[in-house]
């Protein structure tokens, strides 16, 4: 790897010599020392790692050269770039090259660990792409030049030493493998390698890797073709090579090589008998020739109907990319991205152009697109049907019957997809187009289906990838846009709306269909001799797995409109909901998890935790408001006006609510964390308007923040008509006493507001109109805060939960809730929508932990081991996917009552998600803090948090018992 695939770590080695006032050539020097090359060696097969390593270099280094100073960083910095190390690009051609012309390709590399736990990448990610096998010394604990480390990749490989040859820059790792009747290669560098091996394989490795060599049928006259050349060019500009492209199943494409370097390709008809109407070169090349200069495209020299057995056109050969995996495994996830939004505003610049002003007025029929295409491909299929397939004829029969009215026209290219782009070689950047055989007048939409179609594609079919069996948290975490995000950036360009999912699920079933047909044509075409691709026998059965997708994606439609207006799903909720949703969900992903643990210990250990709420809290909240993603949680069921939130429902905002759990830091930085939700809706639905523009104001942009005094030392808190905090009216005040706890969010520096819950002296009604509620100013004289009361061992930081004594505090009667003796009525209306809240963080905290359970399962080693194979804890995960699921249902029913029949109604079901949230993610935690073993009850997870958060709130939301007792009423009542 390094001094072949990658630059020899002497290079860098060279830089740290530079930057720390180092001896030329001492770093080498001490590593081949007799002090330090045994432990190198055991660094090379994996006994020791670049954190053990450093610092026993730095002071065996130190000892040779007199030096004294910190650690230097020879191997750690090596180590830890590998995973965003990127491959000689000459290289990676080469070996390419060997695999496409059918060379098994084998990498051993003398390679070392990171990290003590052994859980960095050690080698590239292209690596894994490029070759058959790879041995790692540090894994296998055999290195270079040890002969058995040759014999194991002989060995797993199934080879002789004969068939192999071997490339390294290193003398010593050459020698055994020459002994062992190895042909070898000592790189000095790459040309003189490629070209070595060449020689040694007769093997011209100047030709681009996606061609090869012609086969007898697909051998074209080169008299002709050279004919042709020279009399567009020059007559001593003679063809001297002629190379097939390897991909493509259509259109047979050659590659071009002229004496002066000159380089075309041309693409000509499939010789034999063929379909009506198919391969039409002809359309293509006047595409082509009509759109240079307006899209990305090569340059088109001619077109020729007589001088090969087929026409055929000829055009410049355009040196760039080309990636055939739709996942792009060879970009990084940032590159990944960028090329599906420069694949997409390339689509978006094919559909703006006036096809009238380009001379392809009569390129196609404006109208009748969607019904004409279905009429082709059904004809096509019926054409090349070797077989009856049931699932093919239900999926026409509803695409006939579904038939969308005709909208926009535009240029179509027909067959739009990540492999027909070439982009630049160092760069993401589209420079051409290729495969317009398709292309006509009509509906755009069709093309963007088709672009979108490998999203529907099982990842594991080798002749047709896709990225099918991609989660979106998958796809996030690759950098490649998902469906939803697709449709939104082709909607951004091209200045229209976003397209309805019910017409969406018609054009990519439609897509499904077409791509189903051209299989088969295929198919049939390798059954009578004149397919493209050597592997087109193999397609086969593709052609009704493709059709029953279609089908498939028809019933998911259909079913999501039986759910009615429960939706379960993020996908199902409004358009602005969902944009809300994404949004949240990239902040909490990309800038608030990445801070978690800074801030734990600034909130834990920090001298200003209590003073200074964290800056880069801060500046993220001034992100969400930004991006309008700020105050969620006020629904529309309180705020029907929009006067102060977004319009959510409680059901939208519990999917929402759920991403921010998955941190207990997310939900300050969109104003959206209790306790401050809920007195701002006991403001919102109670509050007069002198007490909103005082405090509900404030507290929505986040300028101060409030508690809710309620929890009394003296009686159980958990009834709140035992609360009796005294509130004393004389003449225009109230003058309140009470010793209350608990009051969490109350030491918060910028906490300016409480709302107090007290009994006010005098007659009552009933024991539920003997508590009422009342503002009180933090600030105001009497109130005292006593003690930071431990939770769990902490005191959290900065808004705590103390313990507060109220000594004769006198507030206005214009503070007054409601009126006297509603408090009761107040706490209930307060409970119902941010219980919803609760609940659904409880649910992020729950998916989190199920994150860091797998990444356990999957990494750990134990008794020699990964705990994922140890059925039982196989069998937790499960459980907790299960319960998980189980508790969000239940929560967005909950949600949904609220919404629709009101917080009364759903008494049962609120109640219902108080026990079974809070339970069901202690169940799921502990498990993943037992998996994690001591590392789980540290800030190195969030489980310790989570897990105390979850503990806490089946006190804080009340007793399990109680709540029982009121789903056990509901439900007698409802029986008798």
């Amino acid at each position: 790897m390094g001094g072949v695939l990658l630059p020899a770590p002497m290079h860098y080695w060279k830089t740290v010599e530079s930057a720390h006032n180092l001896r030329s050539g001492s770093v080498v020097e001490t590593i081949l020392s007799n002090d330090f090359y045994s432990h190198f060696k055991l660094f090379e097969i994996g006994q020791l790692t670049s954190e053990d390593l450093d610092p026993l270099f730095t002071h065996i280094y130190n000892f040779q050269n007199n030096r004294v100073g910190d650690v230097l960083p020879i191997f750690a910095e090596i180590s830890g770039q590998i995973a965003h190390s990127t491959l000689l690009p000459e290289m990676v051609e080469l070996v390419k090259s060997l695999r496409l012309a059918g060379y098994r390709t084998i990498l051993i590399t003398n390679n070392f660990y990171t990290d003590r736990a052994r859980l960095l990448p050690t080698i590239p990610p292209q690596v894994g792409l490029l070759f058959d096998d790879v041995l790692e010394s540090c894994r296998l604990g055999l290195r270079k030049p040890e002969t058995k480390i040759y014999e194991l990749a002989l060995e797993r490989n199934k080879l002789q030493p004969s068939e192999c040859v071997f490339l390294d820059d290193l003398g010593p790792n050459l020698k055994p493998a020459r002994a062992m009747g190895i042909t070898t290669i000592k790189v000095a560098n790459s040309q003189q390698a490629i070209q070595e091996l060449g020689n040694i394989l007769k093997l011209d490795f100047s030709f681009p890797p996606e061609t090869r060599d012609c086969i007898p049928r697909e051998i074209l006259p080169v008299e002709k073709v050279n004919d042709i050349i020279t009399r567009r060019t020059s007559s001593d500009n003679i063809v001297t090579a002629i190379q097939k492209f390897r991909h493509g199943q259509s259109n047979p494409t050659y590659y071009i090589r002229t004496i002066k370097g000159s380089q075309y390709v041309l693409r000509k008809k499939p010789s034999g008998n063929l379909l009506p109407k198919a391969h039409q070169v002809d359309r293509e090349y006047k595409i082509m020739n009509a759109l240079q200069g307006l899209v990305p495209l090569p340059k088109t020299i001619l077109y020729d109907e007589q001088t090969l057995d087929t026409p055929f056109y000829l055009m410049e050969y355009q040196k760039g990319r080309i990636f055939l995996n739709p996942s792009l495994p060879e970009l990084t996830a940032p590159e990944r991205r960028k090329v599906y939004e420069e694949a997409l505003k390339t689509l978006a610049t094919i559909h703006s152009v006036n096809y009238d002003k380009v001379g392809l007025k009569d390129f196609g029929r404006s109208d009748g697109y969607m019904s004409r295409n279905l009429k082709r491909w059904s004809d096509a299929y019926q054409m090349s049907k070797t077989e009856e397939i049931p699932e093919m004829e239900k999926l026409k029969a509803y695409l006939k019957e579904n038939l969308p009215k005709s909208g926009k026209s535009t240029i179509v290219h027909g067959d739009f997809r990540v492999d027909n782009l070439i982009l630049e070689e160092n760069e993401i950047r589209v420079k051409g187009i290729l495969d317009w055989e398709l292309s006509t007048i009509g509906d755009p939409l069709s093309d963007l289906a088709t672009f979108l179609f490998v999203y529907y594609v099982p990842n594991r079919l080798k002749l047709l990838p896709g990225i099918g069996d991609h989660s979106e948290s998958d796809l996030h975490r690759m950098g490649i846009p998902t469906i939803k995000e697709c449709l939104e950036l082709y909607a951004k360009y091209t200045n229209t709306p976003v397209v309805d999912p019910e017409i969406w699920t018609y054009y990519m079933a439609f897509v499904v269909f077409r791509f189903a047909s051209i299989v088969q044509g295929v198919y049939m075409r390798s059954k009578l001799k004149n397919a493209s691709s050597t592997e087109a026998s193999m397609l086969g059965p593709l052609v009704r797995k493709l059709a029953s997708e279609g089908n498939q994606m028809i019933s998911k439609l259909h079913a999501s409109k039986s759910y009615g207006k429960l939706t379960i799903i993020p996908s199902g909720m409004s358009p602005k909901a969902q944009k809300y949703y994404e949004i949240v969900r990239d902040i909490v992903h990309n800038d608030v998890i990445p801070l978690e643990l800074e801030l734990m210990e600034y909130y834990e250990e920090g001298e200003n935790r209590w003073t200074i709420p964290n800056p880069k809290i801060e500046k993220l909240k001034e992100k969400a408001k930004t991006l309008g993603v700020w105050n969620l949680f006020i629904s529309e069921h309180i705020d029907p006006d929009q006067k102060y939130g977004k319009g959510l429902t409680n059901l939208e905002y519990a999917h929402i609510c759920e991403l921010m759990g998955r941190s207990i830091f997310a939900p300050e930085v969109f104003n959206c964390q209790a306790p401050d939700t809920g007195n701002m809706e006991v403001l919102i639905k109670y509050g007069t308007e002198e007490q909103k523009e005082k405090w509900l104001v404030p507290l929505l942009n986040g300028d101060i923040k409030s508690c809710f005094a309620m929890t009394e030392p003296d009686v159980a808190s958990s009834d709140a008509t035992n609360i009796q905090g005294s509130i004393v009216r004389v003449g225009g005040e109230y003058i309140i006493n009470a010793r209350k706890w608990f009051i969490s969010n109350a030491s918060h520096p910028k906490c300016r507001i409480c709302v107090f819950m007290g009994q006010v002296a005098g007659p009552k009604k009933s024991r539920i109109f003997q508590q009422s509620m009342i503002l009180v100013p933090m600030q105001t004289e009497g109130v005292k805060i006593v003690r930071n009361t431990h939770v769990f061992g902490s005191q959290d930081a900065p808004g705590a939960h103390p313990e507060i004594t109220f000594t004769n505090v006198r507030v206005p009667v214009e503070n007054m809730l409601l009126g006297e003796g509603r408090g009761f009525e107040i706490a209930q209306g307060r409970l119902g929508p941010g219980r919803i809240h609760h609940a659904m963080r409880l649910i992020g905290h729950a998916e989190r932990a199920i994150d860091v359970m797998k990444d356990r399962l999957m990494t750990r080693i134990a008794f020699e081991r990964t705990l994922v194979q140890f059925d039982s804890l196989r069998k937790e995960l499960a459980l907790s996917r299960c319960e998980v699921e189980q508790a969000r249902l239940l929560v967005l029913k909950a949600a949904h009552m609220i919404d629709t029949v009101g917080p009364k109604e759903a008494k049962s079901e609120i109640a219902m998600i108080k026990v079974v949230a809070p339970n069901m993610a202690i169940n799921v935690i502990d498990r993943a803090m037992q998996q994690q073993g001591a590392r789980g009850l540290t800030p190195f997870t969030p489980l310790a948090s989570f897990y105390v958060w979850a503990r806490s709130l089946r006190v804080a939301d009340g007793p399990d018992a109680v709540h029982l007792e009121t789903i056990a009423k509901i439900e007698l009542k409802s029986r008798l």
